[in-house]
């Protein structure tokens, strides 16, 4: 016999001294109408509705689901871990290229060969030790590294520098007293573009240095004329930075520098973090880099987080044809908002076969979790420029990546994008120092986003 709710009739058996059993007592129900809860003369039935039934339930349903969210945690994270490891037959959105320390990495093809150009191997490394372990350690202005697949790369070492010297406005090397001396330490953020010349030099090189003595035209008039050692530098500032240029009939150089740079907003801070552009468009070369305003802020995180916190804009500049020479004043196309915390910095600009311009950049600060990528579109490569939601990469980002940015861009001639930046990594002999990672980008309308590397 059944209740209303399809219950199982279990008759009304009780146990030797007349009482209900425990599975009685909590997992059945009276079918009859006569009440008593612990009468054994009530018939009685199994039901989904007693108190048993439902705690039995309710601790069946928290055990299964404990199960389902373990299982998944450890899929994830095996899944998160592959994504650093060239497994044969995987392909994942995010790659270790190089372990040393490489910073600020721009991206070049020449054929079929990759090319990346990075700052001087002595910057930005946090908690060094005091042993000089790299034989190469600060002794090159530029590093070079090159890959066949853009998967497998190979570090240059410093014999290959393709920018031995800098422009007669720089510093020629850097030797601050620190031990080991670190030579040419001041030398950051190249960027190399092929050029349409009558005279054999094929190649452009620019590069931020340290500004040595300028004549007066090259100066902001409101700056005296002193050489680096003369000029005042704020405690945890560095030396005012200006941004050069170079040519080279050949991409790996050397590359021969101009007497005079081409942007030296001194009494901004200094520019740094050149970015060449050619306009498929219209094929109008331009360079972009950042005004170095932290350089002279007031303090805080790299410099600009006290106030009056000071302005550190990213210009674009258009050049002549020849790429050597600046055509008109520069524009101003973004600058850092509250969300960025110190900075914006890093710029690189590219237009996708549907006439977006993208324009990646780095907020927050270099030294600190904070540092991220972010890009910003625009119709028209002049602006206005509308920021995405959110940043490309911030730390954490797939299991690994720690203060990711400074990135470099390359159609791959499938209809994708080939990317380079650099991120934080512990090295024991070197300390953390910015490795290389890579990436595969493609863009969907104003969006970008990372891609398997066989996804088309």
């Amino acid at each position: 016999m059944t209740d209303s709710s399809a219950n199982v009739q279990y008759g009304t058996a009780v146990t030797n001294d007349g009482r209900l059993s425990f599975f009685q007592r909590y997992f059945t129900r009276s079918i009859d109408s006569q009440s008593g809860k612990h009468n054994p003369q009530v018939k009685r039935a199994f039901s989904f509705r007693s108190t048993g039934f439902l705690v039995t339930a309710a601790v069946l349903i928290v055990v299964l689901l404990g199960v389902i969210g373990a299982a998944v945690g450890v899929t994830v994270s095996r899944a998160t871990n592959r994504r650093y490891r060239n497994t044969p037959g995987y392909s994942p959105p995010i790659r270790l290229a190089l372990d040393d320390n490489f910073p600020d990495p721009a991206l070049y093809r020449d054929d079929k060969l990759w090319y990346a150009f990075a700052t001087n191997n002595a910057a930005g490394i946090l908690e060094r030790p005091d042993n000089a372990s790299n034989r190469d350690y600060g002794v090159s202005n530029i590093q070079v590294a090159t890959s066949t697949n853009f998967v497998n790369w190979t570090l240059l070492d410093s014999t290959h520098d393709p920018l031995p010297t800098t422009g007669a406005w720089a510093v020629q090397g850097h030797n601050n007293g620190t031990t080991p001396p670190i030579p040419k330490a001041n030398v950051w953020a190249p960027s190399v573009t092929r050029r349409k010349s009558d005279q054999g030099d094929d190649y452009i090189m620019y590069y931020a240095a340290a500004r040595n003595r300028l004549a007066e035209a090259d100066l902001d008039k409101d700056t005296p004329n002193p050489d680096r050692h003369e000029f005042a530098v704020l405690p945890n500032h560095n030396p005012p930075h200006c941004i050069g240029a170079a040519t080279a009939p050949s991409i790996q150089g050397p590359y021969n520098p101009l007497p005079t740079p081409l942007a030296c907003p001194v009494s901004a801070g200094g520019a740094i973090d050149a970015a060449a552009f050619t306009d498929p468009h219209d094929n109008t070369p331009y360079l972009l880099y950042k005004v170095d305003g932290n350089n002279i802020g007031h303090g805080g995180e790299c410099g600009n987080t006290a106030r009056p916190r000071v302005a550190t804009p990213i210009m674009l500049q258009k050049l002549s044809p020849d790429g050597l020479s600046a055509q008109g004043p520069p524009l101003q196309i973004l600058d850092r908002a509250q969300s960025d915390g110190p900075l914006v910095e890093a710029p690189d600009l590219v237009r996708s076969p549907e006439g977006v311009y993208f324009l990646f950049f780095s907020s927050g600060c270099t030294r600190a979790p904070s540092y991220d990528l972010k890009y910003a579109t625009a119709s028209n490569v002049s602006g206005p420029y509308t920021r995405a939601k959110w940043p490309l990469l911030q730390t954490g980002d797939w299991g690994l990546l720690h203060a990711p940015g400074s990135a470099s861009l390359l159609a791959d001639g499938e209809g994708g994008w080939d990317i380079v930046f650099h991120a934080r990594v512990e090295d024991a002999g070197q300390g953390r120092v910015r490795a290389m990672f890579s990436g595969k980008l493609k863009f969907e309308g104003t969006e970008a986003r990372f891609v398997e590397w066989n996804e088309k």
